[in-house]
């Protein structure tokens, strides 16, 4: 048993001023990898590594907690990666005019993309004006008359043999609108057939006979009409084909010269411009004074008026002319359209047009960050599974591939498979991954890389300077108060105190920014001109206090007699243990009456808390070992039964954790001895069935938490804490519990076993084994073993 100095109460931080001074001729990257190279080395070397493997499938996962910077330090890592990365291309969606409906992917330099959609829907537009007034020129219709011309003549051509037969047979042929009109010419003068009837019946039966065979010879000619109409047709959309091939031309070869890259974009310029021509009606559907009167503009009004001009347009899917180096993209929501994208509504698609639909398809972030690096939180990721299934098939593909239809969130339109390249970076906790490394057989074929963050360090000076020196830097655009490096100090101190351990330091910047924040609000309220150590011990107590209602509750309940709890005296049967409550984001310590009631019997050890299933698996197991801890010193030689109950006084919430195990064999002990305990003591600690005390968490808190509850009721010098000596490095107490120390008004102790814990709750020699076997007389084990054997007599 040890009682502890005030100097082990606490470790201050003392920062070099010189070697605080920050260099601010670095860039915030350099900044914040510096002190991921120092703070974070195990994240900083996993990263590094998994950046530079060239295998398949080298996908990364942060593991960290949240508040720590794993993001941006992430970040400032994958940029210094990606600028050794060549820029993506830009990828553009246009028609693939070899099937109806389907579309295809064109790339092409970043910057270039913009540039390729405007020169394409410019020169679509500008179609529509020009061709019809191309057509309507006078060089076309003189190429058209002479095809009519031609037809004109080849008609009167096969009609000519009808013609001279009605010469030579007297006849006349006249021709309407719908036929052709035959007359009989006597004496100068013509007659239709009805008029011949005035006439002798010679007369009439040569005319009868004429009109007859001039009729025939008539149909002859005209069964070669449908042919030389077809011949025409022809002929007109050769000249249609020639008139429009020379006018697009060379506005093909201008967009080949400027962007003809590659075979795929020849190709498509080259079926672009048959396609126009085969689709001329699209263009040329207007009479000449509609076509000048109309001022069209854009080719979205193009496309409300005509919608089969959708599939001219182009859809610059990823641009990434603005982007200096490969993409970084982190989204903290994804869902499926954001991933893989989606489709602006258009009033002008149907069940047929569903290209429309596909030109106004948005890239998701899958093919935005193609090339480089996307960023995910893993539970957006796991919170809908048909995300992480398709982002699994993506991944191990390594191609979007677009099912139609696949979901409610895919519209029905074409898109082919898009090739993949790029970085997965999930961002969650140790839990996820482990959770997923179980039950999920692919996780691991594509996430090699596992970079862990730690939520806690060693507490070396150097680590101490690179925290206190980053804070530094993330806080230089605040425009707030200037901060004085013992400010850090107490904040380094803080983080210990978070650690719960003197050696360690708690890594989550984000709590103490927040901090940060605070003690510059609380120097403006009162007027100080800087932050420095005593700002922050006043936030620090200021924040304790705004979260501490609950806290003072239940302080007030035991100060009040509405809990019970004895903080002077000695009683037997009867120790106070120590608990710590998590409310919110405050943590608090709260003593607990312990007692037990032992009798002759032989039920041996019964856990009150157990018996109505208020008390988790942990505690049971504590009290199975207390029991194992009592048969081993007590009854190695003769089976001892007895009969005992322990409780937690006035818990009515459960009870969890074997922190209260060496309370609740205290209590045990003193009620088979009949020997009274220390009731201005309060302890925590497990045991070992070999009687160890072992180290708990929250010991802060539990010290703390007995201090109030005594410094409440007064004083008396004597009070104080017991707790496990494996948790003497652990002590991070506050300023009033280390003056109180300090001027005897209260005291820590350590223990190692439960026999230093005995001794000083009874004030006797808990006593030891001799070399007959039995315990030194008049000792506390001496007793309790003597009592065992009085109950065993009377029973």
């Amino acid at each position: 048993m040890q009682k502890l100095e005030v100097s082990q109460l606490y470790r201050y931080s003392k920062l070099s001023k010189k070697a605080f001074k920050v260099d601010k001729s670095k860039g915030k990257d350099a900044e914040v990898l510096d002190f991921m190279q120092h703070f974070h080395q195990r994240a900083y070397q996993s990263l590094s590594f998994g950046l530079h493997m060239k295998r398949n499938h080298n996908h990364i996962f942060i593991m960290g907690e949240p508040g720590i910077g794993r993001i941006g330090m992430t970040k400032a890592m994958l940029r210094e990666s990606a600028k050794l990365k060549p820029v993506p291309k830009d990828v553009v969606l246009v028609s693939d005019f070899s099937e109806a409906n389907k579309t295809q992917y064109l790339y092409f330099e970043a910057g270039l993309g913009i540039a390729f959609k405007n020169a394409v829907e410019a020169f679509i537009t500008s179609l529509k004006s020009q061709l019809p007034v191309l057509f309507d020129g006078h060089a076309y219709q003189l190429r058209s008359q002479q095809l009519e011309n031609e037809l004109a003549a080849k008609q009167e051509a096969v009609l000519m043999p009808a013609f001279e037969l009605s010469e030579q047979l007297s006849v006349s042929i006249s021709q309407t609108e719908n036929n052709f009109v035959l007359s009989a010419i006597i004496d100068d003068k013509t007659y239709r057939a009805a008029e011949l009837k005035t006439f002798d019946e010679n007369t009439q039966k040569h005319f009868i006979k004429a009109f007859d065979q001039i009729e025939e010879a008539l149909n002859k000619g005209l069964t070669h009409f449908p042919f030389l109409q077809h011949e025409y047709l022809d002929a007109g959309k050769r000249l249609n084909t020639e008139v429009a091939n020379e006018h697009l031309d060379p506005h093909i070869k201008t967009l080949k010269m400027e962007f003809g890259k590659t075979p795929e974009v020849i190709a498509y310029l080259d079926a672009l411009q048959k396609s126009i021509v085969s689709k001329l009606h699209l263009f040329w559907d207007q009479s000449s004074d509609e076509v000048t009167a109309n001022n069209i503009s854009s080719l979205d009004e193009l496309l409300s008026e005509q919608q089969g001009l959708s599939i001219y347009e182009v859809n610059l899917l990823v641009d990434n002319r603005d982007v200096k180096h490969a993409p970084i993209i982190y989204e903290q929501n994804a869902s499926m359209p954001k991933l893989f994208g989606y489709t602006i509504n258009s009033a002008a698609a149907n069940a047929t047009d569903t290209v429309s639909l596909a030109m106004s398809h948005q890239a998701g972030l899958l093919q935005k960050a193609n090339g480089g690096y996307l960023m995910l939180s893993v539970q957006s990721v796991l919170k809908d599974p048909e995300i992480w299934s398709n982002l699994k098939a993506a991944l191990m593909s390594k191609q979007l591939t677009f099912e139609v239809p696949s979901s409610s969130n895919v519209a029905p339109y074409h898109l082919p498979d898009f090739p993949l390249n790029l970085t997965l970076v999930l961002i969650g906790q140790a839990a996820h991954f482990y959770a997923l490394q179980d039950i999920d057989a692919q996780f691991s074929r594509l996430f090699k890389v596992q970079v862990e963050f730690e939520v806690e360090l060693t507490r070396t000076p150097e680590h101490e300077l690179t925290l206190a020196k980053q804070l530094a830097s993330e806080i230089e655009e605040w425009d707030d108060l200037p901060v004085d490096i013992s400010a850090y100090e107490r904040l380094i101190e803080y983080a210990s105190r978070m650690a719960e351990d003197e050696s360690r330091i708690y890594s989550n910047k984000a709590i103490l920014r927040d901090v940060l924040a605070e003690a510059n609000a609380y120097a403006r309220a009162r007027g100080e001109q800087t932050v420095n150590r005593n700002t922050i011990e006043a936030t620090i107590q200021q924040r304790d206090f705004h979260t501490g209602l609950v806290e003072e509750y239940y302080h007030r309940a035991i100060t009040e007699q509405q809990v019970l709890i004895l903080t002077q005296g000695e009683h037997v049967g009867m120790v106070n243990g120590l608990t710590v409550l998590t409310v919110g984001r405050q943590t608090f310590g709260q003593p607990v009456r312990i007692t037990a009631q032992a009798s002759a019997g032989d039920e041996g050890v019964v856990d009150i808390e157990r018996e109505v299933e208020m008390a988790g698996p942990i505690h049971s197991k504590g009290m199975l070992i207390l029991s194992g801890y009592i048969r081993g010193r007590y009854m190695k030689k003769r089976a001892l039964g007895f009969s005992g109950s322990i409780v937690m006084e006035q818990s009515y919430n459960g009870v969890e954790g074997d922190s209260a195990s060496s309370a609740e064999l205290l209590a045990l002990l003193s009620s088979i001895a009949q020997l009274p305990m220390r009731q201005d003591l309060a302890i925590t600690g497990s045991i070992n069935q070999f009687g160890e005390v072992q180290p708990i968490g929250g010991v802060n808190e539990k010290i703390e938490g007995f201090y109030k509850i005594c410094y409440a009721r007064g004083l008396t010098g004597t009070q104080g804490v017991v707790i496990p000596q494996a948790n003497a490095g652990h002590l991070m107490l506050n300023a009033e519990v280390r003056e109180a120390v300090e001027s005897g008004r209260f005291h820590i102790y350590t223990v190692k076993h439960i026999d230093d814990a005995v001794a000083l709750f009874t004030g006797l020699k808990a006593g030891s084994l001799t070399k007959k076997g039995k315990f030194t007389k008049g000792s506390v084990n001496a007793k309790v073993l003597q009592a065992l054997e009085a109950m065993n007599e009377k029973s």
